[in-house]
């Protein structure tokens, strides 16, 4: 009988059993720098939000940068039932999963400016490593304030574009067969998965090595309707030998309900398809804008097992 994985009663249990002062949501939210600067294990939290719109984003130790972990929904939880959660939780839930395991992060208040985080990672890929338990002390790293320009008054902030991307290292990338899927991995990290396709995984991986791309990047994760691959930062540019690819004007692109259902089109000419997702259609299309994407590409057409964008 396959077992449930992190469910919500083990996050309950544990904190049952564990008595926690009198705390705050807010002790808990902002940006949290591990206490270890030579961990090798979790790096760097954001806790984002309240108590009906909460959120957590965790970076891991890699070389030769941090890896993104993403953002997924966090939980708050208050001593009892009644209690309203702001002013009184005592704890902060957040599970982060790849292809191979699941994470558990359970972070309280632990002084001044400081949280603690026990996490519990169970492996899901029948490898048969050890499950395991680790315990992270966090301070808050605090943001100064931009001094308001004089004269005249402080120019008000355009909206902020969020991105979800999980850094890797192109140059320890490499193809490896797991239980009969054909994978793209960095070290334990899963990256792309290509089933039985394993040419399509390697014309992948050679993507990858061309233009040197380091991280991998989504809209509307869990099932992203819109991903892209980038390089430092970067679009990647120049033009790989042989590459299969479809044109676009960045500067053209428009996003349109068609039958119902919203695109980003140049002209006569749809690029992407989201659905009834009208959100994550104007988040791509914000994306592509910002860095000036001008090919859509693929590797396995006419069913590509793998997209990548480049100028």
């Amino acid at each position: 009988m396959k077992r449930t994985i992190f469910s919500s009663t083990l996050a309950f249990l544990f904190l049952l059993c564990h008595s926690i002062s009198f705390a705050a949501l807010n002790q808990m939210t902002g940006n949290w720098k591990n206490t270890d600067p030579n961990t090798r294990g979790i790096t760097t939290l954001v806790i984002d939000g309240n108590a009906n719109n909460l959120s957590m984003r965790a970076w891991g130790k890699c070389h030769p940068q941090d890896c993104d972990w993403g953002e997924v929904d966090a939980y708050a939880y208050a001593p009892n039932v009644s209690a309203p959660v702001n002013p009184t939780a005592q704890a902060v839930s957040a599970v982060f999963s790849t292809a191979f395991s699941q994470t558990l992060l359970i972070v309280k208040p632990a002084g001044n400016n400081i949280i603690r985080a026990e996490v519990f990672t169970r492996f899901t890929d029948r490898s048969n490593r050890s499950d395991y338990r680790e315990v992270y002390t966090f301070k808050r790293q605090f943001r100064p304030m931009p001094m308001r320009p004089m004269p005249g008054p402080m120019p008000m902030p355009g909206p902020m574009l969020r991105e979800d991307c999980v850094s890797f290292n192109p140059a320890s990338t490499t193809v490896r067969n797991i239980n009969g899927n054909w994978t793209i991995a960095d070290g334990n990290h899963l990256l792309f998965s290509f089933g039985d396709k394993r040419d399509e995984a390697l014309n992948a991986l050679k993507v990858i090595k061309y233009y040197r791309m380091d991280s991998s990047c989504f809209v509307g994760r869990p099932d992203p309707s819109f991903s892209y691959l980038l390089v430092n930062g970067n679009a990647p540019q120049g033009s790989m030998p042989g590459e299969d690819y479809v044109s676009f004007n960045p500067n053209t692109i428009e996003v349109k309900n068609i039958g119902g259902r919203w695109k980003i089109v140049d002209g006569n000419h749809w690029i992407f398809d989201f659905g009834d997702k009208e959100s994550e259609a104007r988040t791509a299309f914000t994306i592509i804008r910002k860095y000036g994407f001008t090919r859509s590409c693929f590797v396995g057409r006419p069913n590509p097992s793998f997209n990548y964008l480049r100028k």
